[in-house]
């Protein structure tokens, strides 16, 4: 399938049987500008006259519309496409006929196609490809877990915004066009560059399709050219049946190498042998490194926060010359027994005074703060490291059970680069659709938890803990929340428990945060602490 590429500047293409400017379909979308046209579909910037929003209302070209079977089946895919609320997923608002005419409504997303910025001259930073095509997969792993696949990833159904998130279109439609008895010439089920080889051969395809796709444009990103461009299209899909692509690095040697071991593992031949999900693939994206200078298309599509980089390892200085330092002498007993007797000493003093004081005043808050001063004396530890050995996704009734289910490990995988997320909300209070959303956390074993450590890339959420011995099915199985924190801003926050006990937590998430339009709440980190 071929969906529209943009209308060069000055052109007029060819409408779409007879649609013109100011034309009314389905008695409610007022066509107003050509966008964009290609060969099964016009794109058209519009305006919903009920709602008054703009939208855009691609129109199928007259051969496609007037095939019933083929409509029929359109229609489905688009219905299946519609359910997906996903903040990096354009929304398809409605179908309809006029006449002749077939179309889907959609959302209305400002600024370019990524097909667009790749054919601008400056080049796109490697770090930044990797944040987008991270942006990508994400959006692949929810429509895949609705049981959708794309089965036409490729620049030109990737929109920038320019405000730093990406947006993926055109979910369902390859497979309308697949299922059709419609051949014509020239006509692919998916574009030729970016064909897995199982379309190729007209096999099953699977989630791990669209990850070939995209793991062919994040090639294409970081080259400057895709891996395969045999000058037809018959012959661009059937190279990748005959040969491996050379290697980025053999193209442009400065793509880290990471990077190159991402787009060569998802472009594998096997299926088997690619990523085995769009979360496994975004993981391994957002695990890679750090970027560098911003580029104002892809602000926030960057792989990690730079400030959490990992650095690169400091040059072997080589044999030195330099005659060793001489070890200092061992301590003497004095001296080591100074460090403990003289601070012991003091603070037994300081608890004396704060006794008797407790005694005179009858304060007893000085009592607490003896009894507080007795544990240090009596080598009382630190809270220490609760493992967090299991995480799940919470979302019971009204909500549908399921919350990205298969990214939950993320929040506890000692990385925070990685992350669970909610689905995106276009409310930021949760409350309004539903009681909220959680996520599930079992400890190694029961405790007196001190504290909890979440690292989150979301700013301005606010959450509510609970604590329990074991997970429960609804809400109200875990009691009165134990804590209940102010809004938290994007970074690491520490959460008091003040001694809760239990060996599971929820974090149960009402506001997802500040970010603009449909949007979710992450987790990226969690850390328990207790006694």
């Amino acid at each position: 399938m071929s969906t529209p590429d943009p209308a060069p500047a000055g052109a007029r293409p060819v409408s779409a049987d007879g649609a013109a400017p100011g034309r009314l379909i389905g008695g409610r979308y007022r066509l107003e500008a050509v966008l964009a046209s290609g060969g099964m579909a016009q794109v058209w910037q519009g305006t919903d006259e009920v709602l008054q929003r703009r939208v855009a209302v691609k129109l199928l070209h007259p051969h496609l519309a007037a095939d019933d079977a083929f409509v029929t089946r359109f229609r489905q895919e688009a219905v299946a496409a519609a359910r997906l609320a996903h903040h990096g997923i354009v929304a398809i608002y409605d179908t309809c006929t006029e006449g002749p005419v077939e179309a889907i409504v959609m959302e209305l997303v400002p600024g370019q196609t990524l097909r667009q910025r790749l054919d601008s001259s400056e080049p796109i930073d490697p770090w930044q490809a990797a944040g987008l095509a991270a942006q990508v997969a994400d959006a692949l792993g929810a429509a895949h877990r609705a049981g959708l696949v794309h089965r036409d990833i490729k620049p030109a159904n990737i929109l920038l915004p320019g405000d730093g998130r990406v947006k993926v279109t055109d979910f369902g439609i390859a497979k309308a066009m697949a299922e059709s008895d419609l051949t014509q010439p020239g006509l692919m089920v998916g574009t030729a560059k970016y064909l897995a080889p199982e379309q190729v051969q007209a096999g099953p395809v699977d989630p791990r399709t669209d990850l070939y796709s995209l793991g062919v444009v994040l090639y294409e990103v970081l080259c400057g050219r895709p891996p395969f461009n045999e000058g037809t299209d018959a012959a661009t899909a059937l190279a990748r049946l005959q040969r491996d692509p050379l290697r980025p690095r053999q193209i442009r040697p400065s793509v880290p190498r990471v990077l190159e071991d991402i787009v060569m593992k998802a472009m594998a031949r096997d299926p088997a042998h690619r990523y085995q999900s769009a979360a496994e693939m975004r993981a391994a994206l957002l695990a890679a490194g750090a970027p560098t200078a911003a580029d104002p298309d892809l602000t926030a599509a960057t792989v990690v926060d730079p400030v959490a980089a990992p650095r690169p390892p400091l040059a072997d200085p080589g044999p030195t010359t330099a005659a060793p330092t001489p070890a200092p002498p061992a301590p003497s007993f004095t001296q080591t027994e100074r460090s403990w007797l003289i601070p012991t000493a003091i603070v037994v003093v300081v608890a004396i005074c704060l006794g008797v004081a407790g005694l005179l005043l009858g304060r007893s808050g000085a009592g607490d703060l003896l009894g507080g001063v007795r544990d240090a004396i009596g080598g009382r530890s630190e809270p220490e490291l609760v493992a967090v050995t299991g995480a799940a996704a919470f979302d019971p009734p009204p909500g549908d059970g399921r919350e990205h289910d298969d990214e939950a490990p993320l929040a506890h995988d000692g990385d925070p680069l990685t992350a669970w997320s909610t689905e995106g909300y276009s409310n930021r209070d949760i409350t309004l659709l539903k009681d909220g959303v959680g996520l599930v956390l079992t400890l190694e074993r029961a405790a007196a938890l001190d504290h909890l450590e979440v690292t989150s890339p979301t700013n301005d959420w606010r959450i509510e803990v609970y604590v329990a011995d074991r997970p429960a099915a609804d809400l109200a199985g875990w009691g009165d929340p134990v804590a209940r924190p102010d809004a938290l801003p994007a970074g690491t926050n520490t959460i008091d428990l003040d001694g809760a006990e239990g060996q599971a937590v929820l974090l149960w998430i009402v506001d997802r945060g500040d970010a603009a339009g449909q949007a979710a709440a992450e987790v990226a980190e969690v850390r328990a602490f207790g006694r």
